[in-house]
């Protein structure tokens, strides 16, 4: 797993550097990588769960393995990838389960359905009332 840094000392470090915050190839970071990077250094993550970053330089991509050591799923191992878009953490992330699973919150092609992770408009409202 990387090594991340908290914002703070990321902050301390490029106003040491006399720069402005910035991304990978001198690009202003946006609210949505701040916000992840911000949220991953919160996590605390129990042993059977792992966030692998196909790409270190971009935190908004990812993979959450768990590999469960009790229940039903015990000695399985699922992988879900995360796509959070530049709306973060306004609108959900994407995401999906790349392991052939039966579930019921998983469908056919990987989708988790979740209210949560829905992005719910105006007009979605309207229907339950």
């Amino acid at each position: 797993m990387i090594k991340l840094f908290s914002l703070k000392q990321q902050k301390k470090d490029e106003e040491s550097a006399g720069g402005n915050r910035t991304g990978a190839g001198g690009k202003k970071a946006s609210a949505a990588q701040l916000r992840i990077q911000k949220d991953i250094n919160e996590l605390n993550l129990p042993k059977t769960c792992e966030i692998v970053f196909p790409d270190q330089d971009d935190l908004l991509n990812f993979k959450l393995i768990i590999s469960p050591d009790e229940g039903f799923y015990k000695g399985g191992k699922f992988v879900f990838s995360f796509k959070v878009g530049q709306g973060y953490p306004h609108d959900p992330p994407k995401v999906k389960c790349e392991t052939m699973v039966y579930h019921p919150n998983i469908d056919l092609e990987g989708n988790v359905c979740l209210n949560i992770l829905r992005y719910t408009t105006y007009s979605d409202h309207e229907k339950l009332d």
